[in-house]
């Protein structure tokens, strides 16, 4: 499942920026794209594709690098995650972060000053906060190669650094990113960052897991809880 999905983001990518502009002109390419994007306020309003645009939103990137750098990463923690859920619990575990890591950027960015959820977004990473987030729950003790100023992109050459670490220092810096974001519109601007999707993310990851897990996992867990 995490191959696959994988494969069908860059799939996807490659249709939308390699093949479709030729096939129906730049004009109307544009068009299909900003349908296809995440529009909170077209989501409150019922206007566009509605709730769909959460998923078509998701498997879409806005360049080569935004799509590497975020598959490299799902690549790197769903694996793993996916052996204790399986395939198919963890495509529905996958899709349930893409739903409510979209759901507190539309709740949270209609309410910005600004933009007031006039922005449209893009991207996976909603999501892959979810997967990350599930993953160092189930290993925090488990050591990864990454620096903090590179996200959580795992760097071999670098010493192994505990999993929780990076779960502190991603919740910390999207809830000063997203507190910056309320600040910045303040004034007029925005980051284009999806802060609020990145939180959501990290919410859907730590709450919706135990909904997908083998009974026989929680069941151990509680057993090691007792005993502590």
């Amino acid at each position: 499942m995490t191959v696959g999905i994988v494969s069908l983001n860059t799939l996807i990518h490659a249709f939308m920026y390699l093949i479709l502009p030729f096939l129906v002109g730049e004009s109307v390419w544009y068009d299909i794209m900003m349908r296809l994007l995440l529009v909170p306020a077209d989501i409150i309003n019922v206007e566009g594709l509605g709730a769909l645009s959460m998923i078509t939103a998701a498997f879409l990137h806005g360049s080569w690098m935004h799509l590497i750098g975020n598959m490299l990463i799902l690549f790197f923690f769903a694996r793993k995650l996916e052996d204790v859920l399986g395939p198919l619990k963890f495509g529905i575990f996958y899709l349930t972060c893409v739903f409510v890591s979209h759901i507190g950027s539309v709740v949270a960015e209609a309410a910005l000053p600004a933009t007031q959820g006039m922005v449209p977004s893009l991207g996976a990473s909603g999501a892959i906060m979810g997967v990350v987030a599930a993953y160092l729950f189930l290993y925090p003790t488990q050591r990864i190669r990454t620096l903090p100023l590179v996200g959580i992109i795992p760097i071999p050459f670098l010493p192994r650094i505990p999993a929780w670490v990076f779960i502190l220092y991603t919740v910390a810096h999207n809830l000063v990113g997203a507190l910056l974001e309320q600040e910045v519109q303040a004034y007029g601007y925005t980051t284009f960052i999806g802060w609020f999707a990145h939180l959501g993310g990290l919410i859907a990851g730590l709450t919706c897991l135990y909904l997908y897990l083998p009974a026989e996992i929680i069941h151990y867990r509680r057993q090691v809880g007792e005993e502590i």
